[in-house]
């Protein structure tokens, strides 16, 4: 094991539900109606494929652009005024532990470079990281393996000697497909809703139960 990755939504941000509360709002905005069960297969993807997908079932002339630069708006004035959008118990011990051990990091999230940058610096963590991806700068999104690939490639390491740690079906797909080593937080925030992560090498019910040293101690 040569260098970690993180997905951020749901492993190192407890997110996921804000997120769903401003999709479904952006779309009512635009005269869509979508429920929270409706958002749940598309953890771990980008704004773009949701809102894509919705836009086509609707057949609304609506901008894609526009929708998801709206949601974007909204998620951050939602974060940055309720403030109750937490750590995920763990990440950023893991996170700390990892760097002191002088583990290469890279973050690849599907959300925009925006909320990435501002989670990370509000938790800490920013420079941490050698290398930050956004999936909406790229040109597919998870399960796609894409980000993982190329951020394998910045670090200066093969895909099949980094451990990625995801939490969504996608992400977990997307991982593996790239050839890397993936350990599946199990978020309770996706129980019954359809995310199947056990083709991941490890499976976690918590962040706390691993730690630097564990992963480092990972022979792939």
């Amino acid at each position: 094991m040569k260098a970690v990755i993180f997905d951020m939504d749901g492993v190192i941000v407890d997110s996921e539900a804000a997120h769903i509360k401003m999709k479904i709002q952006a779309l009512e905005e635009y005269g869509i109606a979508c429920s929270p069960e409706e958002c749940m297969p598309y953890f771990g993807r980008s704004s773009n494929a949701f809102f894509s997908d919705f836009i086509k079932k609707s057949a609304a002339h609506i901008s894609l652009q526009e929708i998801v630069a709206r949601k974007h708006q909204l998620f951050l004035q939602y974060v940055a005024n309720d403030g109750n959008v937490n750590p995920i118990e763990g990440a950023l011990e893991l996170i700390h532990g990892l760097r002191r051990n002088n583990i290469p990091l890279a973050l690849a999230s599907s959300s925009v470079r925006s909320n990435i940058e501002w989670f990370l610096k509000k938790f800490g963590v920013f420079d941490c990281f050698d290398v930050v991806l956004s999936g909406a700068e790229l040109s597919e999104s998870k399960p796609n393996p894409e980000i993982y690939l190329l951020a394998a490639k910045k670090l200066g390491t093969g895909p099949q000697e980094c451990v990625v740690i995801e939490d969504a079906e996608a992400g977990v797909t997307a991982a593996k497909m790239a050839g890397s080593y993936c350990i599946a937080y199990c978020n309770p925030v996706y129980k019954n809703c359809g995310q199947d992560v056990s083709s991941a090498d490890m499976l976690v019910n918590s962040l706390t139960d691993i730690s630097a040293e564990r992963i480092i101690g990972i022979n792939i």
